[in-house]
């Protein structure tokens, strides 16, 4: 059964199956959902001969949201990491070139004989690799090298040996970064967030919704937890007046459409936060600017500045 929420625009005593409570929620998480919602809800889906027009513009944004909410899930627990202080220093989308010869040496060895090793980057030739959250911890120096999957399936063979050797690679290759640029990086800690727990990745440490907490010792899984019931229920608002028109009903629409209209449109007022950091040691920003800028896709952004 679909969740219940309060809607905030209306009495706080109606329950509505459409409207979430989303007070706590950061403006930055939710206007990534709703941005997301709106590039899948604009769009005309080009119609499937057998499935005909009204069931392709129902079939294509659930094909694509599932997608995106991969990419929330990381903008989340990134934001997790920003709220809890100026502890950590965060950048998501971190691109680096993984050299031949540092594939090389993770594929032919065991990982953990390669835990105390840093290695440098040498020439623009190689793998291009993207890690998703890189997290310095200024408490105990630790740098979080993370690689976020949804993990709603499995993803076998290749591309599951692959994202492992790379996150591993591109670990080394960063904490000799830090090193060279003067932040006192004590040990490189690498770890799949899988999030659904099915992946089907094998990693050296892999955490779920129901360890993450645990494992970076700061809330972070309700935080994540609030952005997808928010997704959530954003979708099911968005989709019925779709579904009665695929199937012929023509009762009602209108009023869903209006509901939507309210949830949408809920602006709370916002309240802007700055932090001031005095440190003598680089950021995390400055010590990854000599890494090159990516010329196509997401570009590497610092969060919670």
């Amino acid at each position: 059964m679909h969740k219940q929420f309060p809607n905030p625009t209306t009495n706080p005593d109606v329950k509505s199956a459409y409207a979430p409570d989303f007070a706590d929620l950061p403006d930055e998480i939710r206007d990534a959902v709703d941005a997301a919602l709106q590039e899948c809800f604009d769009k005309t889906y080009c119609p499937d001969e057998l499935l005909g027009n009204k069931l392709t513009q129902v079939r294509g944004p659930l094909d694509s949201l599932p997608k995106r909410h991969g990419l929330l899930l990381e903008k989340a627990i990134a934001h997790a990491f920003a709220e809890a202080g100026d502890r950590y220093e965060v950048q998501t989308q971190v691109a680096l070139t993984v050299s031949k010869e540092a594939m090389s040496l993770v594929e032919c060895n065991q990982l953990d004989k390669l835990d105390d090793l840093n290695l440098p980057i040498d020439g623009g030739h190689g793998k291009s690799v993207v890690i998703d959250i890189v997290v310095f911890d200024h408490q105990t120096c630790d740098l979080h090298v993370i690689s976020v999957k949804r993990g709603g399936g499995a993803q076998g063979g290749r591309k599951a040996r692959d994202a492992r050797e790379d996150l591993t690679a591109a670990g080394l290759m960063l904490r000799n970064i830090m090193l060279r640029k003067g932040l006192p990086v004590l040990s490189v800690k690498k770890v799949l967030v899988d999030w659904y727990g099915r992946s089907g990745i094998v990693a050296r440490k892999k955490v779920t919704r129901e360890s993450v907490d645990e494992y970076f010792g700061i809330p972070i899984a309700c935080q994540v937890e609030a952005m997808s019931d928010y997704l959530e229920s954003s979708i099911a608002a968005r989709m019925a007046p779709r579904l009665l028109a695929a199937i012929g009903n023509n009762c009602g629409p209108a009023d869903t459409d209006r509901q939507v209209e309210k949830i949408t449109s809920y602006a709370e007022d916002r309240v802007e936060t700055s932090t001031e950091v005095a440190c003598a040691r680089p950021s995390l920003a400055e010590c990854l600017s000599v890494l090159p800028l990516r010329r196509q896709g997401r570009q590497m952004q610092s969060v919670g500045a």
